[in-house]
């Protein structure tokens, strides 16, 4: 039964996938939290699918560094909802939203969220993420 449910998830998913037009498409937004002004951000490369930059700590060097990844996503009741996967991978289920009106990023885990507040961003994104780096 779960696999069937699975699959027509994954067949509605794909369904709206090549429906639904990003207003967001081509566009790049910039994140941040209470306690990182610049944490990460997205570049929207079609109407379904972005990549997704996120500053994080090495434990062993302490140095921080930019983890990239693809993912598709699609817009559903004001939120993209954003897949843990690419479309090279079949994209997989969602497992993370932004709120198409504030921008606001949510993940969701077992036992908490993490956000953080979103904005859209002109300049180069890799670039304003890479000077927020502590080096």
């Amino acid at each position: 039964m779960t696999m069937i449910r699975y699959f027509c998830f994954s067949l509605l998913l794909f369904f709206c996938l090549n429906i639904n037009a990003s207003s967001l498409s081509n566009k790049s937004i910039i994140c941040s939290t209470n306690k990182f002004t610049v944490k990460g951000g997205f570049v929207f490369t079609s109407d379904n699918t972005l990549d997704r930059y996120n500053i994080l700590l090495n434990l062993d060097t302490g140095k921080q560094y930019i983890k990239k990844s693809s993912h598709c996503y699609t817009l559903i009741n004001n939120e993209y909802a954003i897949t843990e996967k690419s479309i090279d991978k079949g994209c997989g289920k969602p497992n993370s939203y932004i709120d198409s009106n504030s921008l606001e990023y949510m993940m969701l885990f077992d036992e908490y969220m993490l956000s953080a507040n979103c904005s859209l961003f002109d300049g180069d994104l890799i670039e304003a993420i890479n000077n927020s780096l502590i080096k």
